[in-house]
């Protein structure tokens, strides 16, 4: 049950989602890069996700009080040893699913209007981070283009937990959109304003799914 006051906007939750596949892309490129200097990791972690808890403060500020605590914690507990850095991200995971457990009903995470939102700001998110991750030229950084990877995965889980609408032709067309933008991160690495084009399909899809300010407005009346 949620507290008075403590109610958890979607838009807030998409926010959490992002947070979260960033922090595993992290993670990830650091079990298989292994950053000369530990510190300098943690430093590119929070000037990473800095602007986006500053995002969430703008929404909700007992949830974005919540959320740098956990980042807080986290990157204090986090080790030398492989094992024991899986650990302290499994606990800010565990951390950030309660923050959402105390913000937000199960029928809310189960609305397609809150999985088109968290699309929409994945996608939003995945455009900026690929144009960081592709260069001019073709240059490829790899800690962006990971963590465009990871944002990616999380846009398809997205997708799918909105194409149950009953309309096969709109379900087939998100999914064969959703692909196309997969192959293009992932195995073609095609320009970034290329990928703006095949991000707007899906973002059109979202918008359809999206609460209007009129609707808001009838929900609360």
């Amino acid at each position: 049950m949620n507290r008075p006051g403590e109610e958890m906007k979607a838009d807030t939750y998409a926010k959490l989602v992002i947070l979260e596949a960033l922090i595993d892309a992290e993670i990830g490129h650091y079990l298989e890069h292994r950053p000369a200097s530990a510190d300098r990791f943690r430093e590119g972690i929070v000037a990473r996700v800095s602007d986006l808890v500053d995002q969430i403060d703008a929404l909700d500020a007992v949830a974005a009080a919540r959320v740098y605590d956990a980042i807080v914690d986290f990157l204090a507990e986090l080790p030398e040893d492989d094992d024991g850095v899986v650990e302290a991200t499994l606990r800010f995971k565990r951390a950030v699913d309660r923050i959402v457990t105390r913000g937000m009903e199960p029928r809310e995470l189960g609305e397609p209007s809150t999985w088109a939102i968290v699309l929409d700001e994945l996608l939003e998110e995945l455009a900026d981070e690929y144009h960081d991750a592709v260069r001019a030229g073709g240059e490829v950084r790899p800690r962006e283009y990971l963590r465009a990877q990871f944002l990616l995965d999380r846009a398809r889980e997205a997708a799918e937990r909105i194409v149950w609408t009953g309309d096969r032709k709109a379900t087939a067309e998100l999914r064969s959109e959703m692909d196309r933008l997969h192959f293009a991160v992932r195995n073609r690495r095609l320009r970034p304003t290329e990928v703006d084009l095949l991000i707007r399909g899906p973002q059109r899809f979202a918008a359809r799914f999206r609460p209007s300010p009129l609707s808001r407005v009838g929900a609360f009346l």
